[in-house]
């Protein structure tokens, strides 16, 4: 497998977490990332302003329901945080953090209501095994909170990942979770191919499914605009896709039946935060991505200590198995490692491929400020 595809296989299929490339060493420039304006993407694309005016984007004032407040926020609070996980983050106060913890009604009442008259029956297959699985998650939101990760192949440092959650907005009449990553190619691989991408998901505060999701690609050989809009009225997906490559311009519309309960490649990351977790669990839920639907399982094989940035911390092990549409149709297993505290943040993960194995940890950690939703 060649480099630049070892690039492609791994870049932007969920839970090979979006990784990246090759390289030698890393500086500090590496991490240094530039902000792409993903707001020029609709007008790029020439979307349709009528059509698509429910899918824009407002800054919202926040309010008492919405306000993050600090974890820890007592000092008995702050002590048993630090005596239980030492250096680990935010942790929440005694009341959880909740999603929709206690509006589970609102998941059980999607599955009353009527499907279009020529709906898939395989979709709605989905939504009564994705029931259970929205019923156990419980979803960790931290504003402000940031993740660098480093990425190597074959013991190389490769490039960098950083993931953010930025303020809550709105689109349409509901408010969403906005979550952010930059993927950047190390400096001496960008002498062989380049790499600085950026995607970002945004997805329903009331239950925490997908609603708009924007991915640009600014590498060496190809610049791509992707934006996918999931219409949860109509049980759609509406995918726009322009590449241009070697001189030619490539361009994709597609409409597709979704499933009433999914994730999009990047908000599983977040949504598998908020499972139980419990030794031998099983989670399941489809991916959208690209008007494709492809089924992802969790296992959880336990807990271990591992090494993170030269400290032993404890966490869960998961197994994702996978089945990744289009080329990359095959059976697949993805490690990840969450931190075994009341955080659960992402602190490694392994992706096999051909040759050898990517692997990420996380080398840099702001904590945010849990919110509840109520």
């Amino acid at each position: 497998m060649t480099k630049p595809l070892i690039l492609k296989t791994i870049c932007f299929s969920f839970i090979a977490l979006t990784l990246s490339v090759l390289s030698s060493c890393a500086t500090k420039k590496d991490t240094d990332f530039l902000d792409i304006n993903s707001g020029a993407i609709e007008n790029d694309l020439k979307l349709s302003k009528s059509k698509f005016k429910k899918f824009s984007i407002k800054k919202v004032s926040p309010d008492k329901k919405d306000n993050p407040r600090p974890s820890g926020a007592s000092e008995k609070d702050k002590t048993d945080s630090q005596s239980k996980d030492e250096g680990s983050g935010p942790q929440e106060s005694r009341q959880e953090n909740l999603a929709f913890g206690s509006k589970d009604k609102i998941v059980t009442e999607g599955l009353l209501l009527p499907y279009p008259s020529d709906y898939p029956e395989t979709l709605k297959k989905y939504d009564k095994i994705s029931l259970k699985t929205w019923s156990l998650s419980r979803p960790k939101i931290f504003l402000g909170e940031k993740f660098t990760f480093r990425v190597a192949y074959l013991g190389i440092t490769a490039g960098h990942i950083k993931m953010e959650t930025l303020p809550i907005v709105e689109i349409g009449n509901r408010k969403a979770y906005h979550f952010k990553a930059h993927m950047r190619s190390a400096r001496y691989y960008s002498y062989i191919y380049k790499l600085d991408d950026s995607l970002e998901s945004f997805t329903s505060v009331e239950d925490f499914i997908p609603m708009k999701y924007v991915l640009l690609q600014r590498e060496s050989g190809q610049k791509v605009d992707d934006i996918q809009l999931f219409d949860r009225e109509e049980l759609k997906t509406y995918h726009f896709y322009k590449r241009l490559k070697k001189g030619k311009t490539k361009e994709l519309e597609i409409e597709k039946p979704i499933p009433r309960f999914f994730q999009d490649s990047f908000s599983a990351l977040h949504f598998v935060r908020g499972f139980p977790m419990n030794k031998g669990d099983l989670y399941e839920f489809p991916i959208v991505t690209r008007g494709k639907i492809w089924i992802l399982k969790i296992k959880v094989e336990g807990k271990e200590t591992i090494d993170v940035n030269g400290k032993d911390t404890l966490a869960y092990r998961l197994n994702a198995e996978t089945r990744f549409p289009g080329v990359l149709e095959k059976k697949g297993d993805i490690l990840f490692w969450y931190s075994a505290d009341k955080v659960k943040k992402l602190l490694k993960f392994e992706a096999q491929v051909k040759i050898g194995a990517v692997r990420g940890e996380l080398v840099d950690y702001t904590p945010g400020r849990s919110i509840e939703t109520l």
